[in-house]
Order: structure tokens, then C-alpha cells, then sequence
């Protein structure tokens, strides 16, 4: 009797690991298919506001005007083509869909020629989880704008085969709010951070983040 109980103990909790974790798979494919319906639906309104710019100026026979928009639909095409090939997918879709969790702060992103996390020497999968914590991080310490838009800039090049990450954040600071000590904890062992706030021309904080 003893035996069969623990047998049966054992095929019941195999039982319950096994659909805790469909349950769990099937909630987190249900959040990815829920994210990228958001990010395209964002890019389609987007796409939607260009072409009928476009079709205005066209319109008014002003191709000047029109080849503008049509520079600016190119610049937006290769800026998410790059940040799509950045070797890392859980840091491109991160990127790519922030707007839909995020509509307080613009996220803006610049990635140079040549910048592949999977082909440099370094954890991809530990530089993502940090960027993305950085990044919520300012996100979180970001106040609702009041007079101006809130716009972080992250920027991603290489030199001599080093990975040279700048956050440049201007807009409305919530006061008191550091970011060194959290970054401090995320960037254990991948390099150092720098935290500078600068004085702008338009009202609001500008704080430039170096990694």
C-alpha cells in the first residue's frame, strides 16, 4: 500500500508540474501574440500617417515635401532593421514593442553598422536582461510629462571590438531618483556606468547614461 501511495503521490505531482507549466507556456505565447498584435497596429497607424502626408502633398504637387516623407518611411525602415538584426530576440522585440507598454516616454533607438551581440565576445542573453532592466529603470523614473515629451535615446556602436552602449534621456526626471545604484546591480561584470546630468535649452532633466 505504502509503495502504490507513493507511486500515485509521485504520477499526481509529475501530473500538476507538467500543466502548471502548459498553463504557464500557453500564458506566456498568449502575452508574445498579444505584443506583436500591438506593435503592428502601432506601425500600421504609423504607416497610415505617412502615406496620407503623402498622399496630401502629392496632392498639392509639392514632391519636395513628399520625397521627405518617403526619406523619413526609408530612415524608420533600416532603424528597425538593424535593432530586428541585433542577434539578440528577446532585446529586438523588447525594443520594437515598447511603445505599446510604455506611453509616457519615446524610446529611440540607433544601432551602427556592424553591431551583432551574438558575434561579440561577450553573454548576449546577460546584456539583454541588463539593457532591458536599464531601460525599465529610466522608464520607472520617468514623471508624466508636463510641458515637454519625454524621449530616451539609446545608442549602440563598436570600437575596436568593444560594445559602447549611451542612454541620453531629456524630459521630465522624478526628483531624487538616481540610477547608479540599480545599474550598478545590473551591470555587475559587464562594465561600468556613468550617470551625467546636463543643463538643456527646453525645460526638464537631461541626464546622459554611459555603459
Amino acid at each position: 500500500m505504502f509503495v502504490l501511495w507513493t507511486i500515485g503521490a509521485a504520477a499526481f505531482h509529475a501530473a500538476m508540474v507538467k500543466r502548471n507549466w502548459r498553463n504557464r507556456t500557453i500564458r506566456m505565447l498568449d502575452h508574445a501574440q498579444l505584443s506583436a498584435i500591438r506593435t503592428l497596429s502601432h506601425h500600421r497607424h504609423d504607416w497610415m500617417n505617412d502615406l496620407q502626408i503623402l498622399y496630401g502633398y502629392l496632392r498639392l504637387n509639392k514632391p519636395d515635401k513628399a520625397a521627405e516623407i518617403v526619406d523619413r518611411i526609408r530612415e524608420r525602415m533600416e532603424a528597425d532593421s538593424k535593432v530586428s538584426q541585433l542577434g539578440n530576440a528577446e532585446l529586438s522585440a523588447f525594443l520594437l514593442s515598447f511603445r505599446t507598454v510604455c506611453d509616457h516616454m519615446r524610446l529611440d533607438v540607433k544601432v551602427s553598422d556592424g553591431v551583432s551581440l551574438d558575434r561579440m565576445p561577450l553573454d548576449s542573453d546577460k546584456l539583454a536582461a541588463c539593457l532591458i532592466g536599464l531601460i525599465n529603470a529610466i522608464r520607472f523614473r520617468a514623471a508624466s510629462p508636463s510641458s515637454v515629451e519625454n524621449v530616451l535615446r539609446l545608442t549602440l556602436s563598436r570600437s575596436e571590438g568593444a560594445l559602447n552602449v549611451e542612454l541620453s534621456f531629456e524630459g521630465e526626471w522624478a526628483a531624487g531618483q538616481s540610477l547608479a545604484e540599480e545599474a550598478g546591480q545590473l551591470l555587475r561584470g559587464l562594465g561600468q556606468f556613468t550617470e551625467e546630468e546636463e543643463a538643456g535649452e527646453r525645460p526638464g532633466a537631461v541626464r546622459r547614461l554611459l555603459v
